[in-house]
């Protein structure tokens, strides 16, 4: 009989160890939390330094964007700079020759002044003064530079500038019937607007009346 509760007590300590072996101990337990805590640290930190790499790529390329839009609007500001350098450059060029050309005419018209004395006479003179006014023409024709018709025109404001109105039988009210000075266009461009009178079409009667009677 003592026999037989021995066997037990060994089985029932043996189920016993086993149940030890299987429950984990508290260091076992605190082992184990503390292997998941380290193991939520590396994983956040490993994610932190991918999130830090993402970030320092970004500004890099931000970065890089930066350099490149400075380096476009230096270059774009030096293009405008040369540009107008060239412009000023043309510019200058066409203006110095028309006035290079220009000159000439200024020498003969001392050369026809210096040759004038008593023996000139006023045929002469004139004829000279012609062929230099031809000379000047052939010059603005050179450059495209034409007058701008006017007389018998239609008053129109692009071209021309009305300085008075006049009455007048021979042209129709709106037409341009007296210029005062003649204006230029080089093609399309008016360099300056002829000056002109418009009529203003003939007197109308009750005015004419009025006018009759503030005489009388």
């Amino acid at each position: 009989m003592a026999r037989k509760k021995e066997i037990e007590v060994e089985v029932r300590n043996g189920e016993e160890v086993a149940d030890a072996e299987q429950t984990p101990t508290e260091d076992n337990q605190e082992e184990l939390d503390n292997s998941a805590v380290e193991a939520e640290a590396t994983e956040d930190e490993s994610d932190k330094a991918v999130a830090e790499d993402a970030g320092e790529s970004l500004q890099d390329k931000i970065a890089g964007l930066d350099d490149k839009l400075l380096r476009a609007a230096a270059e774009f500001d030096n293009y405008k700079k040369r540009v107008s350098r060239q412009y000023g450059q043309i510019e200058s060029n066409a203006t110095g020759a028309v006035l290079k050309e220009l000159l000439e005419i200024v020498d003969n018209f001392q050369r026809a002044l210096s040759h004038t004395d008593e023996n000139t006479t006023l045929e002469s003179f004139r004829d000279g003064i012609g062929l230099i006014f031809d000379q000047i023409g052939g010059l603005l024709t050179k450059y495209d530079v034409t007058p701008i018709e006017a007389i018998g025109k239609p008053f129109d404001p692009n071209l021309h500038e009305a300085m008075m109105q006049v009455e007048t039988e021979e042209y129709e009210e709106g037409i341009v019937c007296l210029e005062m000075t003649r204006g230029y266009r080089q093609g399309d461009r008016v360099l300056r607007h002829s000056k002109v009178g418009v009529s203003s079409g003939m007197a109308k009667e009750g005015a004419a009346g009025d006018d009759e009677k503030s005489k009388k």
